[in-house]
């Protein structure tokens, strides 16, 4: 009786789904959406061509209505395809959730995650980050480098998650952000260097070692050289952090850089002194960025974790060091009751 009461419920308010509109469909479709085509849809979900092409027009011919305009160049939308794309990100963002929560409550771990941070922040948060999070996956992979090519990646799904201090995507909805901190860009010298800074405070002999403009961090240091419309003599561009300290450590030049980046090289605070911004302070927020409800609440505990590594374990020596230093660093409110991490 219960059941035939529900037969009867689910025939009348509504019709059944055709077996081609099915969540791996959906999100093959989404997926050459975002991707750009289906060639590249097809490259990463290492498939054929053919194969995402006959997924969609199953999709198509279960739905009725064609999805894209193959009479444009690069392939468009239609305008169901527009309306499913739109809704459509939100059904695989419930699915996913569904199926996290379902292998949570039978203690499984999701198969795979992929984290991307620049070279400075993944030397003080990987081990936490593995040690604290590590059994919420079956496998980590954890990569290093430039923000703006992860951004790259992140867009592909190459990338699940990325803790970054340059991203620049804010506008996608299909994104959740979570903050980690702000800090201030600082200005480093040489150990012994000791001639007087100019009006803009500054060093008028010293060449300036700038960090990559290829790199997010290194665009915006370089925006904010030229809003101060300082003119800086260049003696060498680098990528990495510890690349362009090393080089001030020898005497080379002067460099602006971070307080994460300085404290990521304790091997050469000896050698090196560092100053605040005394004129056009500027800073950056750092945050976890991952796409929305795809890890249920991992990002977010992400976020927390890292707070309290840098907050209690990786600025404390700097700011022992530098007491200036704290009021560089500003920090959001606690997402997650108070709960403490890490001990």
């Amino acid at each position: 009786m219960l059941a035939i009461g529900y037969a009867e419920r689910l025939g009348g308010c509504c019709m059944k789904l055709p077996q081609e509109f099915d969540l791996h469909a959906l999100e093959v479709f989404i997926m050459t959406v975002e991707l750009g085509g289906m060639s590249q849809c097809a490259a990463h979900l290492q498939v054929t061509q053919s194969a995402v092409s006959q997924t969609i027009a199953r999709l198509e011919t279960g739905i009725g209505a064609s999805l894209f305009d193959r009479t444009m160049r690069p392939l468009g939308l239609t305008a169901s395809g527009k309306s499913l794309f739109a809704r459509g990100h939100k059904l695989i963002a419930h699915a996913r959730l569904a199926y996290d929560e379902v292998r949570e409550g039978a203690n499984l771990p999701i198969s795979s995650i992929t984290v991307a941070m620049s070279f400075s922040l993944a030397n003080e948060l990987t081990a936490p980050i593995l040690q604290h999070l590590g059994p919420r996956a079956d496998r980590w992979n954890i990569r290093s480098g430039i923000s703006l090519e992860h951004q790259g990646e992140f867009l592909a799904r190459d990338i699940d998650m990325m803790v970054t201090g340059s991203f620049s995507l804010e506008h996608r909805d299909t994104v959740e952000l979570h903050p980690v901190f702000e800090e201030s860009f600082i200005m480093v010298f040489p150990k012994d260097f000791r001639e007087p800074l100019d009006i803009n405070g500054v060093p008028s002999s010293l060449p300036f070692i700038r960090f990559s403009r290829l790199t997010g961090t290194g665009q915006q240091i370089e925006r904010q050289i030229v809003r101060m419309k300082l003119k800086l003599p260049q003696m060498v561009e680098v990528e990495s952090s510890h690349q362009q300290l090393a080089l001030v450590a020898a005497g080379i030049g002067w460099t602006i850089t971070t307080p994460v980046c300085l404290a990521a090289v304790p091997e050469l605070l000896p050698e090196l002194r560092a100053e605040p911004m005394t004129r056009g302070r500027f800073s950056r927020a750092v945050q976890v960025v991952a796409r929305m409800d795809e890890l249920g609440d991992i990002p977010q505990r992400t976020a927390t974790l890292c707070q309290q590594v840098l907050r209690e374990k990786t600025f404390p020596p700097l700011i022992a060091e530098y007491p200036w230093m704290a009021q560089q660093l500003s920090w959001p409110a606690p997402t997650l009751d108070g709960e403490e991490m890490i001990a």
